[in-house]
């Protein structure tokens, strides 16, 4: 696991089966089972509080991603990460 800061965020990044996970909070690296859906099957990851995760190793699309997913919280709720 890889821990950086950007603008001031503090974010862990780590792979796991292929995807990439972006995250902030204190991730384990360990995702956890959260429920099955109609669509799909959903997992938490351990420790985080905000993440994201694609198919992907560019962590500027990764973290474009976080951006756009995080900005009614941080914007409107005023969420610091």
């Amino acid at each position: 696991m890889m821990k950086f800061v950007r603008n001031g965020v503090k974010f862990s990044i780590f792979e796991r089966d292929g995807e990439t996970y972006l995250c902030t909070g204190n991730p384990t690296g360990e995702l956890k089972f959260d429920f099955a859906g109609e669509v799909a099957d959903y997992a938490v990851v351990v420790g985080a509080t905000s993440v994201v995760s694609g198919e992907t190793d560019d962590l500027d699309e990764l973290y474009e991603k976080w951006l756009h997913q995080t900005s009614f919280h941080r914007e409107v709720l005023g969420v610091k990460y």
